[in-house]
């Protein structure tokens, strides 16, 4: 009796682009749930500060404190880190569920494309209202303006 491949073989072993797309993604994402897990953590109260880079402009608990950093009530931070994670799972569940990827990248590419428009707005009011420099904010801007093109190349079709 052969062995049957497993479906995470098959899924692992997609040579095409669009899985490769996905992977990229999702290794961003992974990236940014890092980066996030540290800022929400200090949000809520674990850290005391983070390290930051030299310099009078660094202040990452000055940015991740403030009243910016509030969404509907809730510490951006763990909003961020949720986002994250949705991307993970829909990057992953897109090569899962041939059928339903077109609707799925599509979520994923809102979930991205919100990221980088918050990202873009926080980085506005980082360097032109608080005239202070969060580096993993910073770090998470780049990921999600990073994710946009593969993101693109996936919903294009």
């Amino acid at each position: 009796m052969g062995k049957k491949k497993s479906d995470i073989d098959k899924i692992r072993k997609d040579k095409s682009k669009d899985a490769e797309n996905r992977r990229s993604v999702a290794a961003m994402a992974a990236a940014g749930v890092v980066d996030f897990s540290l800022i929400s953590l200090l949000q809520l109260g674990y850290f005391k500060n983070l390290p930051d880079l030299p310099g009078k402009v660094f202040d990452s608990k000055k940015v991740n404190t403030s009243k910016d950093a509030v969404i509907l009530g809730m510490p951006d931070g763990v909003i961020s880190l949720g986002a994250y994670v949705a991307i993970m799972f829909l990057a992953t569940a897109a090569t899962r569920f041939k059928k339903r990827s077109r609707l799925l990248d599509l979520a994923l590419g809102a979930v991205v494309l919100g990221q980088a428009a918050g990202a873009a707005q926080y980085l506005y009011k980082m360097a032109f209202v608080q005239k202070k420099v969060c580096i993993y904010c910073v770090a998470g801007a780049a990921i999600n303006f990073a994710s946009l093109k593969p993101v693109y190349s996936l919903i294009r079709k």
